[in-house]
């Protein structure tokens, strides 16, 4: 066994104790294995708060996204003239052309079209 001094200072009596303990201390053989099993269940800890973090990002990016979509529907339907306004500019051209004896049905019709067209493609844009 060693030999054990006595020190008047605490330091030199925990390295004393250290130094005779260096002996007896021995490594279990499963030490390695259970080191390795905690570094693994770690690393997948991390992967998958890593993986939640990535997704929460993704759903806030796409949140994101679909919001500026939106609002870039609203402005560009706010931009286009009004599918009432351009068939009450048909209807008056009517009762105009009605006051003169022209017949506008043909003008209604094309108004009535373009207004179809206009509304597919904002269907197609929502989809």
């Amino acid at each position: 066994m060693a030999e054990s001094r006595d020190y008047s200072e605490p330091l030199y009596e925990i390295e004393a104790l250290v130094r005779q303990a260096g002996n007896y201390v021995r490594a279990s053989d499963d030490l390695r294995p259970r080191v390795l099993e905690t570094a693994r269940a770690e690393r997948r800890e991390r992967r998958a708060q890593r993986w939640l973090w990535q997704a929460a990002f993704s759903v806030v990016l796409l949140g994101m996204l679909a919001a500026a979509m939106g609002q870039r529907r609203e402005v560009t339907a706010a931009r286009q003239p009004g599918a009432a306004l351009e068939t009450s500019q048909v209807c008056a051209r009517e009762e105009a052309a009605a006051a003169t004896g022209r017949d506008v049905t043909w003008e209604l019709v094309d108004a009535f079209t373009k207004l179809r067209q206009r509304h597919a493609a904002l269907l197609r844009l929502a989809l």
